[in-house]
């Protein structure tokens, strides 16, 4: 016999707005990590290359996220505008 907090339910808008901010922290967790490896002085290739790297490591248990293919561009723009 399960107990009704044993099996919470969870409210279906807040997942339709979960979602989002998921890819929303991963994009911002991309553009700081550009911005170290910029710091770093590592080329544009060269960090692109390693963020992808370390992306495929934290999701190896899983697919690869449909964030994967944003970090060249948004590794361009940080590279582009100087870091700022």
């Amino acid at each position: 016999m399960s107990f009704d907090w044993m099996c919470p339910e969870v409210n279906k808008t807040f997942v339709k707005k979960l979602a989002p901010r998921f890819v929303e922290m991963h994009h911002r967790e991309i553009e700081e990590r550009a911005r170290l490896l910029q710091g770093l002085q590592f080329d544009r290739d060269a960090a692109v290359a390693r963020i992808q790297r370390n992306i495929a490591w934290e999701f190896e248990l899983t697919k690869l996220p449909a964030f994967y293919k944003d970090v060249p561009k948004i590794v361009d723009r940080v590279y582009r505008t100087g870091g700022k």
